[in-house]
């Protein structure tokens, strides 16, 4: 059962994150929350799939049976957290006030 309302939790966060990611970088527009901090929204748009992708690829790899292909996708997929994140916060403004 738990694992079941991880999956769903998981696919909702990605749904979420795409969408936002999606709507920066296809029309320049960002989620109403994040509207006063974002400087750069096809950045941030971009870091916002990429993060998205990354958890996505880490709940999968919890399903993966071999050790070693398991090391490789959680890998990949922090790498991808890390790089969405780092995206993230270059497209928003300095010191990270609201205009």
């Amino acid at each position: 059962m738990l694992a079941v309302v991880s999956l769903v939790a998981v696919v909702a966060l990605v749904v979420l994150y795409a969408v936002a990611g999606v709507l920066a970088v296809a029309t320049g527009r960002i989620v109403p929350w994040q509207r006063g901090y974002v400087l750069r929204p096809r950045l941030w748009g971009s870091g916002a799939l990429m993060f998205g992708a990354g958890m996505g690829l880490a709940r999968y790899g919890g399903t993966v049976r071999d050790l070693t292909t398991s090391d490789v996708v959680f890998a990949c997929s922090l790498l991808m957290l890390i790089g969405g994140g780092a995206l993230q916060y270059v497209g928003q403004r300095v010191g990270g006030h609201r205009a």
